[in-house]
């Protein structure tokens, strides 16, 4: 009897969780608009000042490339949660709703697998970085781990949006999609 007044405090837990999940999901995808605009802004006052003042500014392209990496990896994890990801649809087009499920559930576990491997490997680069003091020799000299942080974050909240996905697709609730029919 124990066990089963465990499973509603559980499910509350995990609904707490989800939804804190979501709502960091949310902000790295709120972070990575807010970098965008700042990119835009940044390029267009690049480019008055370039032929409006006949002035260099240096290092804009530089922290633009940085932000752009910041900008695909906090917002990759919300691109999937929403299934507005690129997919090759050929091959799941062709089959059965319950063969799609299947073959969904396997990339699926195949993306969380290859992101959460991806992250550890770049959060031990990033220390590794840090602990050596590796700095990029460009316009602005800056710590190499400034634009490596981001990568292994990234792949956790892919990882996890992943496996994620994994769990609703093999309970069977998965999220609408026009070629998800489960």
């Amino acid at each position: 009897m124990a066990a089963g007044a465990d499973g509603p405090a559980r499910r509350a837990s995990g609904a707490l969780a989800a939804r804190v999940f979501d709502r960091v999901i949310d902000a790295g995808a709120a972070l990575a608009a807010l970098l965008l605009v700042v990119i835009m802004l940044a390029t267009t006052v690049k480019v008055v000042f370039r032929y409006g003042l006949h002035q260099s500014l240096i290092g804009v392209d530089q922290i633009s490339g940085t932000l752009l990496l910041y900008v695909a990896f906090l917002g990759a994890a919300w691109v999937l949660r929403r299934d507005e990801h690129v997919i090759i649809d050929l091959l799941l087009g062709q089959v059965g709703s319950r063969t799609r499920r299947y073959l969904l559930l396997a990339s699926a576990l195949i993306g969380a697998a290859v992101c959460l491997v991806l992250a550890a490997f770049g959060t031990w680069e990033v220390i590794t970085s840090l602990q050596r003091g590796i700095r990029i020799p460009a316009e602005i000299e800056m710590p190499r781990a400034v634009n490596l942080v981001v990568i292994p974050l990234g792949f956790l909240l892919l990882g996890l949006q992943f496996l994620r996905r994994a769990v609703r697709l093999r309970r069977n609730d998965a999220p609408p999609s026009p070629l998800i029919s489960v």
